[in-house]
């Protein structure tokens, strides 16, 4: 009870001290002014918003601070401790770093490789030289690889409860024909804490002191540990990490695919615990598991990857009617039970055999709408509603079955639909080649 306590109040204190407050409050600016931009694209595309700018910044800071807490917690219980000259914090440095090389190494993966592999190369050149000194970073790979683990497991969870919010709706092409799916931007970041070894003489200089420790704790290593911790204090580093989710989807859900890409993720986080039993046995095993790191971690991006483009299509239209991509919240369509996957085949007794007649109706709205459309599951369903004002948008996203010539949609700085697309299109194929 102490530990979970003592975990809380140092978790608390990266929050509310004054210079860790101010980080917190930055990245929510920075935060605040991505999400405003995501929200003016989705009132240009659905008419609506489904969320407010502030609602995605303070969605992203809560959860950011519930995944730190989850983190330090599971961190914390299971014993995973650094040395104070190992310079664990330079784990998120790094990750920074490669960021200018890719922005998809920003991750613990590459970064926690790295660093396990510079701690190994230092400790052999400290004994070919015979200088003990030179092995400055004594890192246990068995903790730095639970460290990533854990940081991959909580940020599955963030994806999965919170990777939804902000999708936007976009299109590509595939078989040359339009489709179309989502595009997923979510950042969040974690105030927690890593628990740091340091000298019983120097205890006073560990933020928030020491604690009393069960008999049962450490679980990771426990009898190893043990030993150490007779003669060392732990104390607690407050570190600020940063969680990215982006992706898109043609094959998916907007619910599914942030479910599916965080039990992959969550799959990752499980395969390196695994790998941590293995860990400390010899510096030549050490080198192939944290070869295997980021290895492991392309290779689920891989399956990702593997399962859009096998998968099959989820949002096209057809001969019988138009897709319906997304539906806007509290909208007219919305009300009167239109869901996204809907193939809508008539309104107002009027086949969709052009793509035109809804672009028109999108504009300027009749005062009865009869919709007879065809639902995922095969069913054929009549809606029908009233509408009290003829300026308010219906509140859905088509897929078209070609680029209209004319039909505007949205106008962002001035751009067509036909241009939207275009540049979509053109983005796809760039990221396909690469």
């Amino acid at each position: 009870m102490e530990l979970l306590k003592y975990t809380l109040q140092q978790v608390s204190y990266a929050i509310v001290e004054p210079s860790y407050a101010l980080i917190l409050i930055m990245m929510a600016v920075v935060f605040y002014m991505k999400n405003k931009k995501t929200t003016v694209m989705e009132r240009l595309i659905m008419g609506k918003n489904s969320s407010t700018a502030f609602e995605l910044t303070v969605s992203q800071i809560v959860m950011g601070i519930l995944g730190g807490v989850v983190a330090s917690l599971i961190l914390t219980f299971l014993g995973i401790t650094f040395y104070e000259t190992s310079n664990i914090f330079l784990i998120f440095i790094l990750s920074v770093a490669l960021m200018f090389f890719s922005p998809k190494l920003v991750c613990l993966s590459y970064s926690g490789a790295i660093l396990g592999l510079l701690s190994i190369l230092l400790y052999f050149i400290s004994l070919i030289m015979e200088n003990p000194s030179l092995d400055i970073l004594k890192m246990d790979i068995t903790n730095l690889l639970v460290l990533v683990a854990v940081m991959h497991i909580v940020e599955g969870l963030l994806v999965i409860f919170d990777g939804k919010r902000g999708a936007i709706p976009v299109f590509g092409s595939r078989d040359k024909k339009i489709i179309g799916g989502f595009a997923y931007r979510r950042q969040w970041i974690l105030p927690m804490i890593i628990l740091l070894m340091v000298q019983a003489t120097s205890a006073n200089t560990v933020m928030g002191g020491s604690v009393n420790t069960p008999e049962w704790w450490p679980i990771i290593n426990h009898n190893k540990n043990m030993l150490i911790f007779a003669t060392m204090v732990i104390g607690a580093l407050p570190i600020f990490a940063g969680v990215n989710y982006a992706t898109i989807t043609f094959t998916k859900s907007k619910k599914n695919k942030p479910i599916f890409s965080g039990l992959l993720i969550l799959g990752y986080g499980t395969v390196l615990i695994l790998l941590s039993f293995l860990g400390d046995i010899n510096k030549i095993l050490d080198v192939i598991i944290l070869t295997l790191m980021p290895v492991l971690h392309e290779y689920m991006l891989y399956i990702d990857r593997l399962a859009e483009k096998k998968g099959k299509i989820k949002y096209v239209s057809n001969e019988e009617g138009v897709c319906v991509l997304d539906v806007a919240h509290d909208s007219i369509a919305k009300n009167m039970g239109v869901k996204m996957g809907d193939l809508i085949l008539e309104i107002n007794n009027i086949k969709l055999y052009k793509d035109e007649i809804i672009f028109n109706m999108l504009e300027r709205l009749p005062d009865i709408i009869n919709m007879k459309v065809r639902r995922e599951n095969g069913s054929m369903e009549e809606l029908e509603c009233r509408v009290k004002n003829n300026k308010e948008k219906l509140g859905i996203v088509i897929v078209p079955r070609e680029v209209p010539k004319q039909a505007t949609v949205a106008k962002p700085g001035g751009s067509s639909f036909s241009d939207i697309l275009n540049k979509i299109k053109e983005k796809k194929d760039s990221n396909d080649k690469e």
